[in-house]
This record gives C-alpha cells, sequence and structure tokens, in this order.
C-alpha cells in the first residue's frame, strides 16, 4: 500500500503524464505530429494535483492536449479496472470496476471519433503518470489491492474533473472537444462520488 501512495503522489505533483512510451502505427510524418501532440499535452499543466493537501490547480488547455490528456485517463480507467476485476474480493470495488470499464471505454470511443475526425494523435498507450500508477497498481499484495484500486481512483476521477470542468469552461477549445467535455463531467463526478464512498467501505 505504501509502495502505491508513493507512486501516485510523486506522479501527481509531477503532472498529467510526463510522456507517451507508445503510440499508434504511423509513418515518419505522422511520427513527428504525434512527438508533437504528446510534448504539448506533457507542457499543460490541466490536472495537477498538490500532493500535500490534494487540491487541484488548473491552467489553459488547447485543443490537442485535451484529447491526449482524456485519452491517457480513459486507458487508466479501463485498463486499472480489468486488474481490479481479476483481483478485487470486494463486490462492490468489482461491480465499480465495471461501471468504469463500461463508461470509460464508451467515453474513449467518442473521443477517438471526435479525434479522428479532427486529425488528431491520440497516443496509443497511456501518458507515464498513469503508467506508474497502474505498475504499483498491478504490484500491489492481494491484501491491499481493494483499498489501494479504490484510492487510485478517487485520484485519477479528482484529476479528470478538473481536467474536463477546465476543458467545458475553455474559451478557446474547439467547440466540439468542449461540448463532449461538458457532456462527460456529470458522469465523471458521479464516478469520483461513486470512487470516495466505495474506498469508505473499504478496510
Amino acid at each position: 500500500m505504501k509502495k502505491l501512495k508513493i507512486s501516485i503522489l510523486a506522479a501527481s505533483a509531477l503532472f498529467w503524464g510526463m510522456g507517451c512510451s507508445s503510440t499508434s502505427n504511423t509513418d515518419a510524418g505522422d511520427t513527428a505530429s504525434t512527438t508533437e501532440t504528446v510534448a504539448g499535452a506533457d507542457s499543460v499543466a490541466a490536472a495537477a494535483t498538490d500532493a500535500t493537501t490534494g487540491a487541484t490547480t488548473t491552467q489553459p488547455l488547447d485543443s490537442t492536449s485535451f484529447p491526449v490528456m482524456a485519452a491517457s485517463s480513459d486507458m487508466f480507467e479501463v485498463l486499472s479496472s480489468t486488474e481490479a476485476q481479476k483481483r478485487a474480493t470486494s463486490a462492490d470495488v468489482k461491480a465499480f470496476a465495471q461501471q468504469m470499464i463500461t463508461d470509460h471505454t464508451k467515453t474513449s470511443t467518442e473521443m477517438k471519433a471526435i479525434a479522428g475526425r479532427k486529425n488528431i494523435l491520440l497516443p496509443g498507450a497511456p501518458l507515464t503518470m498513469h503508467q506508474t500508477r497502474l505498475q504499483a497498481l498491478t504490484a500491489e499484495d492481494a491484501d491491499d489491492f481493494d483499498k489501494a484500486y479504490m484510492t487510485a481512483q478517487v485520484l485519477a476521477h479528482r484529476e479528470a474533473v478538473s481536467l474536463f470542468e477546465t476543458a467545458s469552461n475553455s474559451t478557446t477549445l474547439d467547440p466540439e472537444l468542449k461540448a463532449f467535455a461538458a457532456k462527460t463531467l456529470p458522469a465523471l463526478r458521479m464516478h469520483l462520488d461513486m470512487a470516495q464512498k466505495s474506498r469508505d467501505k473499504v478496510k
């Protein structure tokens, strides 16, 4: 459990991913574009979480960094929740994980469709911060897994709510992306509330 907490806090203080370890197959020209896309996301502190207070701070987003960060967030949700489906012992945690898989697979599909229409290249794997959390969660002892998973979910959804709030209030973001953020935000807030309640019940 201590290992996960340390990884989460350190990664959160740094920001939403320090890079992308994998992208979809592209030719030489597309590879350069992908690098620029991910670099843009890495440079924008859209949902940084203070490691001491848990408070979030937001910075302006653009129509490249928001989709990349949203896509990484969805991938983290699906992958971590798939792990929870395999390893969680609490029925409530398993039910929560299944809903996360269902809901975030849906929003991921929607984001991919929007990105495709706008020629925005999305990462093929989670950004480094999310990769770090996934690795820490996978390494958790069986006895600590449920609590560790729910703790990670609370943090991830706090960040996602902050990210999507910023996007939905942006005056410069692409209108379709802004509408997507506004439409998705209520579900993310509901997820956060569910995650907090589930975490508090897990021993």
